[in-house]
């Protein structure tokens, strides 16, 4: 949980807590000014989101003092070597007991060390590859003790002994996941092809487990009646040797890679030792050297125990980041930080606290609390008590002062800069509609004028069918002007338009030409929107067809679509008007032999007529 963060003399810190009764843990640099509460668990790839200049876990410094917990270790070690040593003296029931209890001895070993793990790994991915690996440590003594203590058969024995190369070969393998975790923020996950290193282990596996079709590991004479211990090493296990060292070796090193620790090269040298070990009992292993049995015959729990050695000193080292051994930096800190009961009586505290009644503290449940000298008290609950600290606000209470007297100068000219802006806005509102009414005004005055001229001609008209045939044409120029200043709206506030709107402006004007007795057909091959400038220019262009036919016409048809990708109109009319006057660089019109007028515009592409 993050519970403080803070700069004081260029000296960047962050103040992290892990409650395990009363323990504190801290990590090591951050820089940032203000305090921030997170749930309860926050690791270290939450840390590595929020400052990634820090490096991650390699970071941490490295803790070389020995842990409490060592000293037990040692002893239970040394009870079960003489447990070993007193079962090569004994026979029967007695040796049993002490094979029994020299097991449990381990598995016990490896279970707490599994458990530590959980509660000093803040890495989660990390924190997993390493409980799985005690896990297979638990699983490699148990599976040695069914063998050893309770099995007998000649098949069972041998099987159960393959079993071993199951945690032999994943414990190294999941070693080099645990290198390749580190320093990576929590969301984040492995590269893929860290999917392809499952191939090599599963196939050595297999290769173990399959021994008896095959004797590629494991080779037995051929003449024995019962396969046991008079075999071999063949060129499979000197495979899986190699693969189990290339792990190691690879994890280690990546570890320090990675690592940006400002120790001594020669301390981070050191989980190499137990690995170099390994390495030198496997070889007298082979060989099968007389000493060893008696001294460190039992190959499953001295590997054990220099695996889990290896892992360790990684983490003692700093080259896998843990949470333990910080309390030194709370004392230190300059900030007024403490550690409560759930009754506030203190049990942790800085420095720089400054002693506050437990009334007081009691306070901070509902929120900060002020003290004297600029000084705020905050809280918060935790795991088994309180936290609280102590911040100087006293330079923060004077800006709030000023910013009072400034929030009052500011209300008082908000209202004048409200009535300018809405007298601003009101403006360019009507200077807009001005606009727009101006724009209509120069692109249809040639048709307001004709209404107007036809409007006075209706007043005029003494005969009924002249006044229908006036009044056909007004509505004919007037749905022209509806639709045309609705695209000159529309196209102000978009340049591109639907075609459905296209399809729309035609269909009205057709529809009216129809009550105009013309009779009438219009096809849409559009499905794609259409600029509003070709939209505007195909609509005057079938307009002034119109117009100059609209005495004569008796039928019309419209087709819009498309010619080698440009926009094209096709206006068909049995007018006896002369269309060939419009004929231009994108208009064409011509006549064929019954007298029936083509009318056509092509409009290049790119949104321009």
């Amino acid at each position: 949980m993050l519970l403080y963060q803070g700069k004081d003399e260029d000296i960047h810190y962050a103040i992290l807590y892990n409650v395990y009764g009363h323990e504190l843990s801290f990590f090591l640099p951050y820089d940032m000014i203000f305090l921030k509460k997170l749930t309860v668990g926050t690791n270290c790839s939450t840390c590595q989101e929020t400052f990634p200049q820090t490096g991650g876990a390699a970071m941490t410094k490295p803790n070389l003092n020995g842990h409490s917990v060592f000293p037990y270790a040692a002893l239970a070690i040394i009870l079960a070597i003489v447990l070993r040593q007193i079962g090569f003296r004994v026979e029967g029931v007695f040796e049993w007991v002490c094979s029994v209890i020299r097991s449990s001895i381990y598995i016990g070993m490896f279970s707490i060390w599994g458990v530590f793990i959980r509660r000093r790994i803040i890495q989660p991915r990390v924190r997993c590859y390493l409980t799985t690996i005690s896990a297979l440590m638990v699983f490699w003594v148990s599976v040695r003790t069914l063998r050893f203590l309770f099995a007998d058969d000649p098949g069972t024995l041998r099987y159960l002994w393959y079993m071993y190369y199951l945690p032999m070969l994943f414990i190294p393998f999941l070693a080099v996941f645990v290198a390749l975790s580190l320093g990576k923020p929590e969301s984040s996950s492995l590269p893929k092809w860290t999917t392809f290193l499952y191939i090599p282990t599963a196939a050595l596996l297999l290769l173990v487990l399959t021994n008896d079709l095959h004797q590629l590991v494991f080779a037995f004479p051929a003449n024995a009646s019962v396969w046991k211990n008079d075999y071999r090493y063949a060129m499979g296990y000197f495979l899986i040797a190699g693969w189990q060292m290339l792990c190691a070796f690879t994890a280690l090193t990546i570890m320090l890679i990675k690592c940006r620790t400002p120790n001594s090269r020669k301390v981070l040298m050191l989980p190499f030792v137990p690995v170099i070990l390994t390495l030198i009992y496997s070889v007298l292993y082979i060989f099968r050297v007389p000493w060893l049995k008696s001294i460190a015959g039992d190959m499953t729990v001295v590997f054990c125990l220099l695996f889990a050695a290896t892992l360790e000193s990684c983490i003692q080292c700093g080259l896998i980041q843990s949470n333990t051994h910080y309390d030194d930096l709370l004392a230190r800190c300059t900030m007024g930080i403490q550690l409560t009961d759930p009754d506030y009586h203190s049990l942790l505290t800085s420095d720089f606290v400054r002693p506050v009644p437990e009334e007081v503290m009691e306070q901070t449940q509902t929120g900060p609390v002020q003290l004297d000298g600029g000084l705020r008290l905050s809280g918060a609950d935790i795991h088994g008590g309180h936290v609280l600290w102590t911040e100087d606000v006293s330079e923060l209470l004077a800006v709030l002062d000023d910013l009072r007297d400034a929030k009052k100068s500011l209300e008082d000219s908000n209202h004048l800069l409200q009535e300018e802006y809405a007298l601003k806005t009101h403006e360019a509102h009507v200077a807009e509609q001005d606009r727009l009414y101006n724009r209509i005004q120069c692109e249809t005055a040639v048709q307001i004028n004709l209404l107007a001229k036809l409007t006075d001609e209706f007043e005029k008209a003494e005969s009924e069918e002249k006044r229908k045939k006036l009044l056909g044409k007004m509505i004919v120029i007037g749905a022209y002007l509806k639709r045309r200043n609705n695209l000159i709206f529309l196209a102000d506030k978009t340049p591109v338009l639907s075609e459905r709107e296209l399809s729309l402006t035609f269909a009205e004007s057709i529809s009216n030409l129809e009550l105009y007795g013309v009779s009438c057909g219009f096809q849409m091959e559009l499905s794609e929107p259409v600029a509003a400038a070709q939209m505007m220019a195909m609509y005057d262009f079938f307009e002034e067809v119109v117009e100059r036919s609209l005495d004569s016409m008796s039928a019309v048809t419209v087709r819009i679509g498309k010619r080698m990708d440009a926009l094209a109109i096709t206006v068909n009319t049995d007018a006896d008007n002369d269309f060939s006057v419009l004929s231009s660089n994108m208009i064409t019109a011509r006549q064929d032999e019954d007298g029936e007028w083509q009318i056509s515009m092509c409009l290049c592409a790119g949104g321009e007529a």
